[in-house]
């Protein structure tokens, strides 16, 4: 039997969840991650889409535990965005655990020991 081999590539462009998009942030003092869920709000009168309004707020120290619960919530309908958010929490995580910074959508900088 033949199994097919496939290079790993990107997607070139973003397409939006209809069920809404998420806001991860890193509360060191609550030493937690914080997820932020905005439900898709319907476009304007004039055609243009406008910004969600907060459905849900998500706490927690895991990335698993905070993935777990948006599943179970049904708070996404793509797995292009479901992998997304569980990159982006695992990164979160790292930083919450190594108290390195995070910023959504950006490298996680992890600095060696000296």
């Amino acid at each position: 039997m033949k199994v097919e081999v496939l290079e790993a590539t990107r997607h070139k462009r973003m397409v939006k969840d209809p069920y809404g998009f998420f806001t991860i942030f890193v509360d060191k003092s609550r030493k937690e991650i914080v997820v932020e869920f905005y439900e898709q709000a319907p476009k304007g009168k004039d055609g243009k889409a406008v910004t969600g309004k907060l459905g849900m707020v998500l706490c927690g120290t895991t990335a698993e535990a905070i993935c777990h619960t948006i599943a179970r919530e049904e708070l996404v309908s793509r797995f292009d965005h479901a992998t997304y958010l569980g990159r982006e929490l695992q990164k979160a995580e790292i930083a919450l655990r190594y108290k390195l910074d995070y910023t959504q959508d950006e490298e996680l900088l992890i600095r060696p020991k000296k």
